[in-house]
């Protein structure tokens, strides 16, 4: 779903996803942070879409060298709104999400994946880009996929976004509806670059991709950048 990103990436390219594999082995997303690091202890820049930018995060905050910087893509610290952080989903909202995903997986995770792409100034081709996994359904069993939900509701990563020790390029859709451009409000303070693409909406690999990727190029070719061949 994101190799629009990265298949021109000068160096070797490692996508992971939270799948059943790697789920069924970790119990929390600080469990699936220790997974990777260890499986991958070479210094590397680490990109993250949505729930993946927490991953990345957090895994650049261990401080172990293995992340040298960190790109996030409709990413957020905290996902769950709060008096502090209003541009999150309402709580409401998330918890009938969370209902509907247990009682009917199948229904909701097509209507996520709707979701992804609403708003979206090019919203007709985005469907047409993203029918193949329309139509493959979940790729995740239903109950790691509501595990991994609860993990939404638990972490807030505010403080490890606000004082990242790496450099850190965060890339939103300027027309998510997951996730609101928070780095246009009151909560800016953020840590690192941001890059706000107006006509995306939470799915990157789309009909934006080319945009991210300029976004990100410069990113990668800026001087606070350490090398970054692999």
């Amino acid at each position: 779903m994101l190799s629009a990103l990265y298949g021109f990436w000068p160096g070797e390219v490692v996508p992971v996803s939270l799948d059943d594999d790697l789920l069924s082995r970790c119990h929390s997303l600080s469990e699936v942070t220790d997974e990777l690091l260890s499986l991958y202890p070479q210094p590397s820049v680490w990109m993250g879409w949505s729930l993946g930018s927490q991953v990345a995060m957090g895994a650049a905050a261990r401080q172990t060298g293995s992340v040298s910087s960190v790109i996030t893509l409709g990413g957020f610290p905290r996902f769950v709104a709060d008096d502090d952080w209003p541009t999150g989903m309402s709580a409401a909202d998330f918890r009938a999400f969370c209902r509907g995903i247990r009682q009917d997986p199948d229904r909701y995770w097509l209507h996520f994946l709707l979701l992804m792409i609403n708003g979206a100034i090019e919203e007709r081709q985005e469907r047409q880009k993203l029918k193949p996994w329309l139509e493959s359904g979940p790729q995740v069993s239903r109950s790691l996929l509501a595990s991994s939900l609860d993990w939404l509701v638990a972490q807030d990563q505010r403080d490890i976004w606000r004082s990242a020790s790496v450099p850190v390029l965060h890339v939103l859709g300027g027309r998510d509806a997951v996730v609101r451009p928070w780095a246009e409000g009151r909560d800016a303070g953020i840590r690192g670059r941001t890059a706000v693409i107006p006509g995306m909406a939470h799915w990157p690999g789309g009909c934006s991709a080319s945009d991210c990727w300029g976004a990100i190029q410069a990113f990668l070719s800026s001087e606070e950048v350490p090398v970054w061949a692999s």
